[in-house]
């Protein structure tokens, strides 16, 4: 299978739609704490504790987002994968302390410099000190939200790539192929008969027996149509080669039975009967 994009240019685009997903919970975290903080003090009695408590939650939340690059960056070199969590997760402990003290550092120095302006009062440090430890677990949990997005946007890429070099094979050399268990299978598209949804699975038959593939059904009808396999949908959760339809038999309610070249009868649905 070819590769659509080097190394870099995937990390580059796993970066940026990282950044994107953990800038939007973080605008979504500010606003919730901000607010819960903000009605908190209303029911105390306090009056205009909205603007105070939004520049509260937001020097943090700016501090954690400028940190994340820095942690992507450590992140790329070691990578939170399986079979690298020996070599990774001391590095990310450390790191996350690391994390947590220049968070609470900058934070402090923000609000140190906001509050005389804003509020017209002093912010104080030493408070923020005394909960050094309550501030770590919170930072400790964004700093593995950071490597969960990034394990899930490059596992995402990683994907689509695949997707991508897939349609291309199937182009290219009438190949389809299948990520089965811990195989990758190449299947000549012609050989393939019929395919049926199952669960995250598909199952895709062929002359020679049935494979279990990882995919679903319309990824599957996608590689066949670039391979000029001709695939025809006869069910939401079925499809078939048209070479290998026999016969197709109406039932009283408007749907049908296709029959194929190899015995197996499949529902043919009202929706996807015309196109058969």
């Amino acid at each position: 299978m070819i590769g659509l994009m080097s190394a870099p240019d995937i990390e580059r685009r796993v970066l940026h739609s990282a950044f994107f997903a953990f800038t939007q919970a973080t605008l979504g975290f500010w606003l919730v704490n901000g607010l819960s903080e903000a009605e908190e003090w209303r029911r105390a009695g306090e009056t205009g504790g909205w603007i105070r408590a939004l520049t509260l939650e937001g020097t943090s939340n700016a501090v954690i987002l400028a940190l994340f690059y820095p942690v992507a960056l450590l992140e790329r070199r070691y990578p939170a994968a399986p079979g690298r969590w020996l070599t990774a997760l001391p590095v990310h402990l450390v790191a996350s302390l690391a994390f947590s003290i220049i968070h609470v550092l900058s934070m402090w120095t923000l609000r140190a410099g906001l509050w005389p302006i804003l509020f017209d009062r002093s912010y104080g440090f030493e408070s923020m000190m005394n909960q050094f430890f309550y501030e770590y677990r919170k930072d400790l949990l964004s700093y593995a939200v950071i490597l969960a997005i990034l394990a899930v946007m490059r596992a995402r890429e990683e994907a689509l790539q695949s997707a991508a070099a897939a349609r291309t094979d199937a182009r290219r050399d009438h190949v389809v192929t299948l990520r089965c268990g811990g195989r990758e299978l190449r299947l000549p598209a012609a050989e393939i008969l019929s395919a049926s949804a199952a669960g995250n699975y598909v199952e895709v038959r062929t002359a020679s027996g049935v494979h279990l593939a990882r995919t679903t059904l319309a990824a599957l009808e996608d590689m066949l149509a670039a391979a000029k396999a001709d695939p025809v949908r006869l069910h939401r959760s079925h499809l078939a080669a048209r070479s290998a339809v026999r016969e197709i038999t109406p039932k009283s309610d408007g749907d049908a039975e296709a029959r194929l070249a190899d015995g197996l009868v499949l529902p043919v649905s009202r929706r996807y009967r015309a196109g058969v």
